[in-house]
C-alpha cells in the first residue's frame, strides 16, 4: 500500500468533493496510506473548524485513517528550505520526507513553488491527479470511478490539467 504526505490544499479538495456520496478521501484511504505534518492538520482541521471539508479531515483524523506526523526540525534540509519562504504546511510535508520509515513516501502537493522546492531536492512528489492515473495504472482503482473523481474535482484545476488527466485515463 502507497504512503502518501498530503499537504493542506489537497486534504482540502481531497474531503470536499465526493462521488456517489463518498468523498474522494475515502477512496484514496481505501487504498493507500495517508499522512499529513502536524501543521497541516491545525491549518485544516483547527483554523477550518467550521467548514464541512475540515470536519472530514478531522474525523478521519480522530478515527486514525489519517496519521499526524511532526517533521524533524533543526534538519539540514530545513535550513535549504527555509528561505523559500514556503507556508507552514508545505514546508512541513517536504520535511516529513527525510523522517525515518517515510524515505519512499510519495509527497501530494499542488502549491507550485513547494513543488519546484520538492523538485530541486528530488522528493517524490504528484499532484492529486496524477495519484489517481497512477492508481489506475497499478490496478488499484477502477479507471471510470477514477474519470468521475477527477470530474469531481474538476473545480480545484485549470481545465488543462483536467482535459490532460482524463486523456491519460481514457487511452
Amino acid at each position: 500500500m502507497a504512503l502518501l504526505i498530503f499537504d493542506a490544499g489537497l486534504l482540502i479538495t481531497a474531503c470536499k468533493f465526493s462521488i456517489a456520496e463518498r468523498l474522494v478521501i475515502d477512496y484514496i484511504l481505501e487504498r493507500c496510506e495517508v499522512a499529513v505534518a502536524s501543521s497541516v492538520r491545525d491549518e485544516v482541521v483547527i483554523a477550518g473548524v467550521s467548514y464541512p471539508d475540515a470536519q472530514a479531515a478531522r474525523q478521519r483524523i480522530e478515527q486514525g485513517q489519517i496519521a499526524v506526523l511532526m517533521p524533524l526540525s533543526g534538519s539540514d534540509l530545513e535550513a535549504l528550505i527555509v528561505p523559500y519562504g514556503l507556508g507552514d504546511g508545505e514546508r512541513d510535508s517536504i520535511l516529513l520526507t527525510e523522517c525515518a520509515g517515510l524515505e519512499g513516501a510519495t509527497l501530494v502537493i499542488d502549491d507550485h513553488l513547494a513543488y519546484l522546492v520538492s523538485d530541486r531536492l528530488r522528493r517524490q512528489k504528484r499532484f492529486l491527479l496524477d495519484v489517481i492515473v497512477d492508481l489506475v495504472d497499478a490496478g488499484e482503482l477502477d479507471r471510470e470511478l477514477a474519470i468521475e473523481m477527477v470530474d469531481a474535482v474538476r473545480p480545484r484545476y485549470p481545465p488543462a490539467f483536467v482535459e490532460h488527466t482524463l486523456l491519460l485515463l481514457r487511452r
